[in-house]
């Protein structure tokens, strides 16, 4: 057919598709970027209103998720009849107040609860039954204070006007209060809790002879109670700790000149505040072990 002519011209375009079956890629990546942003913030609020046991607990159960008691729910969700329900024991409370809307309980104020508030109370009454088998009678004994801390059981003697524990200005005690622990030393034999011992001052100034201060003689009369109770028969091995802490704590804290913040106190300690003091000490004063310090081998490793 020649050229020109008013025949009809068909024009075949082939089409061509950009990116394939990969162009929707970027969605899953999107879409998972998304989802970690969102687990991310949902742990951060979770740390911002869980308290501090809430937290341990969540700790706890990713560190050792087998261990029991270590999660808030159980590690083993289906149980042996096949139903799905979770263990109630220890479960998270999620209807939280808000943040700052309650009162953190501090050092001072948080109380000793479950076990260790037990172990105290038992102590405590051992120590009082044995006082009044030596006729050291309480309510009669105005420098004697007897109380059950976070920590464990305080028994503290205390300064009187009428009645001083140590000669003035000296770690020298007087008969009487060493009689006392003289007479303590058996009660604390019937036990195994280790012992804190801390010397107590008031808040004025003292400068003694060789210049001794405060510091000096809160603890020379920590040491001073410490070797009574070791004549006593207090083996050395039970003191966990004795120490001089001046005047910084006060017993009466509207008077710190008062005579009873001349004082020393004898803790028993339950096994929790004991272990929590060797780590405190070790951290505080121990010399930590550095990676370089390590003299590594492969047989050491694997």
């Amino acid at each position: 057919m020649a050229l020109g002519s008013n025949s009809l011209v068909i024009r075949r375009v082939k089409k061509v598709k950009k990116g394939g079956h990969h162009s929707g890629a970027w969605k899953i990546a999107l879409a998972d970027f998304a989802l970690a942003m969102m687990a991310f913030f949902l742990v951060l609020w979770i740390i911002s209103v869980a308290t501090p046991e809430e937290r341990e607990t969540i700790q706890g159960y990713f560190q050792d998720p087998m261990g029991a008691g270590s999660a808030g729910f159980s590690a083993n969700p289906i149980d042996l009849g096949g139903s799905p329900a979770m263990s109630i024991e220890k479960k998270l409370d999620l209807q939280l107040p808000e943040p700052g809307s309650t009162d953190v309980p501090t050092h001072e104020t948080r109380k000793g609860n479950g076990e260790e508030s037990s172990v105290s109370q038992s102590l405590n009454d051992l120590v009082k039954d044995e006082l009044e088998k030596n006729n050291i009678v309480l309510s009669k004994q105005k420098n004697l204070r007897i109380e059950i801390t976070p920590i464990g059981v305080r028994i503290t003697l205390l300064d009187t006007p009428d009645k001083p524990m140590f000669e003035r200005g000296s770690a020298r005690m007087v008969p009487d209060i060493e009689n006392t622990l003289l007479t303590m030393s058996p009660l604390f034999n019937k036990v195994n809790n280790p012992i804190v011992i801390s010397g107590h001052t008031d808040s004025s100034k003292y400068i003694g002879s060789a210049r001794l201060n405060n510091w000096d003689l809160s603890a020379m009369r920590a040491n001073a109670a410490r070797r009574i109770l070791e004549e006593g028969g207090v083996s050395d091995t039970r003191f966990a700790q004795v120490t001089g802490l001046g005047g910084t704590v006060p017993y009466n804290r509207l008077n710190p000149a008062s005579p009873e913040n001349r004082r020393i106190s004898i803790t028993l300690l339950t096994d929790d505040a004991y272990r929590k003091l060797l780590n405190q000490n070790r951290r505080n004063f121990g010399n930590p072990a550095k990676q370089s310090d390590l003299k590594l081998t492969p047989e050491m490793v694997f």
